[in-house]
């Protein structure tokens, strides 16, 4: 008997001290992640790192860590297709598991945006955004950092001096970037003439924030090895002066924006968008081309009627007949210059618009008509060679003198 109450008392010492050890911890453990938290408050610094962040152009795989005393959140960019941007954020606690959470996130120029909550341990969430509707210059993806610690440590003895500051813990961390649209030059808008080349018109940003925007060009002679560069203020002609004449010249281009600081407002910074495709222009040739030989052969005359309309402000405009000869008119060249794409005529269309043909050749055969019954009667026409097959007028530029010439249509 004395034997098993012997064994009896061990065991129940035994529970007992297993019991206190039990009880003892959860308070030692509750009472280190409050000296941790309070600490983490009252020195709380964020200390960034990162590559591609700095206010850099938007690229996948950017990313920034913001690491603090109390988490560390990573943002990426993990995807760019098209206009929409992933951006992905990373939550890691170093107090519990479920104590701090990303509440939304903010887009310049935009109104807020709101993002997935994140809240456990290495927490991932992934946001879109269209960078479309994204302004020009410097912007931000910008986190707010909540708490969402609770009751959890209100048995801790100063809890009540920290209480406000817990519930109300709000921390935001800004990603910078450069947001510039990029160019191509195309020749759409293109003018050349014998000595200067205009590729368009320079950016204009109008955007909020943006103090300067337009467009830096770069050009050089195809043969030279150095580029020259020339900035133009938003909405100027790009026109490069003092070319020579029937030369080709390369271009290519990259957007400027100048905008304030978000992080001060003060701060004026420079963004630059990629740089475009080479373009490569040839001026217009210095002499007028020589002329062989002008036939306008098989002259026929038509009446054309023309029905009566109503305008739109309400006056009538009776239908009436006219008559017009049309013809082939041919023109041959002594010679082609190297680098011609055609040859443009003036006088020879009934509606006083230029006739084009392309070709690389001596001989061109165009499709012509003029007002009236002009057979056996004279008319003044002008020639000259484009270099260019893109441009203001009908795809074409880069224009010689005009040689002048009087054909009789037959």
């Amino acid at each position: 008997m004395k034997a098993t109450r012997k064994a009896l008392a061990g065991f129940l010492a035994v529970l007992l001290l297993m019991s206190t050890l039990a009880f003892a911890a959860v308070p030692a453990s509750a009472a280190d992640n409050w000296e941790t938290l309070k600490s983490g408050l009252d020195n709380f610094k964020v200390k960034e790192t990162g590559t591609n962040y700095n206010k850099k152009t938007l690229k996948v795989g950017a990313a920034v860590t913001f690491d603090t005393p109390l988490y560390t959140l990573t943002v990426k960019i993990a995807a760019i297709k098209g206009a929409d941007c992933t951006v992905q954020t990373t939550m890691k606690q170093k107090i519990g598991d479920d104590m701090f959470y990303v509440s939304y996130l903010a887009v310049s120029n935009r109104d807020r945006e709101e993002g997935d909550f994140v809240s456990a341990t290495n927490g991932v969430s992934n946001n879109t955004v269209d960078l479309s509707k994204i302004g020009d210059g410097v912007c931000y993806f910008r986190f707010t950092v909540r708490s969402n610690i609770g009751y959890e440590f209100n048995n801790q003895s100063d809890y009540s001096r920290y209480r406000d500051r817990i519930n109300e813990f709000e921390k935001q961390h800004a990603f910078y970037f450069q947001n510039v649209p990029n160019i191509e030059l195309t020749g759409k808008n293109l003018k050349a003439s014998t000595n200067a080349i205009t590729v368009g018109t320079a950016y204009q940003s109008y955007c909020n924030g943006v103090t300067a925007s337009g467009t830096t060009l770069y050009y050089k002679a195809k043969s030279a090895k150095k580029w020259a560069s020339k900035n133009f203020a938003g909405g100027k002609p790009m026109t490069i002066k003092k070319l020579k004449t029937g030369t080709v010249y390369q271009f290519k281009a990259a957007i400027y924006v100048k905008s304030l600081s978000p992080e001060d407002g003060k701060t004026v910074i420079t963004a630059k968008g990629n740089v475009s495709k080479v373009l490569n222009v040839r001026t217009g040739f210095a002499k007028a081309p020589e002329i062989a030989s002008v036939k306008a052969s098989g002259a026929k005359t038509k009446r054309v009627h023309v029905n009566g309309y109503w305008e739109t402000d309400g006056d009538w405009h009776p239908a009436y007949d006219y008559t017009v000869t049309t013809y082939k008119l041919t023109i041959t060249l002594k010679n082609a210059p190297k680098g011609m794409q055609g040859i443009k005529v003036t006088g020879a269309h009934s509606s006083g618009l230029p006739l084009w043909a392309k070709g690389t050749g001596t001989t061109f055969t165009l499709n012509a008509s003029t007002a009236g019954n002009k057979i056996s009667k004279s008319i003044k026409i002008g020639v000259c060679t484009y270099a260019n097959k893109f441009g203001a007028d009908s795809g074409h530029s880069g224009y010689s003198p005009a040689a002048k010439k009087t054909v009789t249509i037959r």
